[in-house]
């Protein structure tokens, strides 16, 4: 599996699960309406992309530290991961805590000390509040995956790396329970965390196992689809919309989400035009998970002002709000985000190469 075959095929899925967060989304501020006809089980089915993000994550740990290899350095790793998630995190928590303190949007999110520290450290919430932003939920495992691979990275014994990750996942939560930190053992230890797991080990299987055919790779993305749906059809909890219940989750969504990463990590990049696009989509991607929500909070305020009077209304606009939510994370990425991270990567290697010298 080459470097660039597996980054480009990567991150056209990325984009692909951010798009299927923001369906979710969109399909949940209809239902509000009465003219909504979406089931619960097609509300929940977009949620699904939070798990294939997370196995995504897993793969390219592994990729981006050589399969936490010696020459991997823990600090540059773990500076170089920051770097990439925690500026524009920043940047959309401020834009939202501003909109919220103006009282324009978000009027009825709770604002106290305690979240507002939890919410830019990424910590687990320990208050009824929770996080500022909904979303940041996943960056809280992200950082937590960023964490436990550093520690990897800091054993001397490289072959014991990958057993140290699934050792600290298993017992820390367990660790923390002991030592009274409650809340934040049961947030680590929610079996999510599994699927960070399934994306490190199909690092480690690509070393052993060809590559596989295309037609295999196709049963396997319809394969993946077909499981999906068929979670969220048979989710325990038929009304909820808001995904699966964690104990079921993990399996029913972390297995097909394997399945489609391992498929997409293997695509060609042809070149063309159309993957191009999806390149640079899945390059916006993350700013798109972090901003739909200001769109979703418009187009919840139309359907509860009753602004739709029949149903194929009330889809062309979340259709158009889904338009509007790619563009504006397209137009953030390439001329804040991109910029931004050019100039940080720059800076982070001056320093090193001064400390070098």
């Amino acid at each position: 599996m080459g470097r660039h075959t597996t980054l480009s095929g990567l991150q056209h899925l990325r984009f692909l699960a951010a798009f299927a967060v923001l369906a979710h989304h969109i399909l949940e501020e209809a239902s509000a309406s009465p003219l909504a006809l979406a089931t619960p089980a097609a509300m929940r089915l977009g949620a699904c992309g939070v798990d294939i993000f997370f196995v995504i994550s897993g793969l390219v740990m592994w990729h981006a530290t050589a399969g936490f290899s010696a020459q991997t350095s823990a600090r540059q790793f773990f500076v170089r991961r920051l770097t990439r998630i925690m500026p524009t995190y920043w940047g959309a928590l401020a834009v939202v805590v501003a909109l919220s303190c103006s009282g324009i949007a978000f009027r009825h999110r709770p604002l106290d000390a305690a979240g507002l520290i939890e919410s830019v450290l990424l910590l687990p919430p320990t208050t009824s509040a929770g996080l500022v932003m909904g979303v940041a939920w996943t960056l809280v495992y992200e950082l937590y995956f960023y964490l436990v691979c550093t520690a990897a990275l800091c054993l001397p014994w490289q072959r014991y790396r990958v057993a140290l990750i699934v050792a600290v996942i298993a017992i820390g939560p367990r660790a923390l329970n002991i030592t009274g930190m409650t809340t934040q053992a049961e947030y680590y230890g929610d079996p999510i965390v599994i699927e960070f797991l399934c994306g490190i080990f199909l690092g480690v299987a690509s070393k052993h196992l060809p590559m596989p055919a295309r037609g295999i790779r196709w049963a396997m993305l319809m394969t993946s689809v077909a499981l999906f749906c068929w979670a969220s059809v048979s989710s325990p909890e038929a009304a909820a919309t808001y995904g699966l219940p964690a104990s079921f989750r993990w399996w029913a969504w972390g297995i097909p989400a394997t399945l489609l990463v391992a498929a997409f990590a293997h695509t060609d990049d042809k070149g063309g035009r159309i993957s191009r696009a999806m390149t640079v989509l899945g390059n916006a991607s993350y700013v798109l998970y972090l901003t739909h929500g200001f769109w979703m909070n418009a187009y919840a305020k139309a359907v509860k002002s009753g602004a739709f009077h029949h149903a194929p209304g009330l889809y062309l606009a979340a259709f158009g709000v889904a338009v509007l939510a790619i563009a504006f994370a397209l137009g953030v990425h390439l001329y804040l985000e991109k910029p931004l991270l050019a100039r940080l990567e720059g800076k982070r290697s001056r320093i090193l190469q001064t400390a070098l010298t």
